[in-house]
């Protein structure tokens, strides 16, 4: 079986409270030379991708925030795939203020 794309968990497999683990930059920087699409996942909810992204590249792993999947990123891509051009009715939006 031929991998074609990789997923990898950010917390507690690149890094330990935003710390990069031994091997870790040099395991992203070959998946990136051997040319591997790749996405770093994470439960993470308070911190944005951009944020995540900037944390991670500040600690030398080659990453942007496009590399990065967050839930509510992927929940907000799904809901725009699934309801594309339809409108959330007006009691909605008022319950969420």
């Amino acid at each position: 079986m031929r991998v074609s794309a990789v997923l990898i968990d950010i917390d507690g497999v690149l890094t330990v409270s935003w710390q990069p683990l031994p091997g870790a930059v040099a395991a992203l920087r070959w998946l990136r030379a051997a040319g591997l699409p790749l996405a770093l996942v994470t439960n993470t909810t308070s911190r944005p991708r951009a944020s995540i992204a900037t944390v991670l590249a500040e600690a030398g792993f080659p990453v942007s925030a496009a590399d990065i999947l967050t839930a509510p990123a992927i929940a907000a891509a799904y809901l725009k795939s699934q309801l594309s051009g339809r409108t959330v009715p007006a009691a909605q939006q008022r319950a969420r203020h």
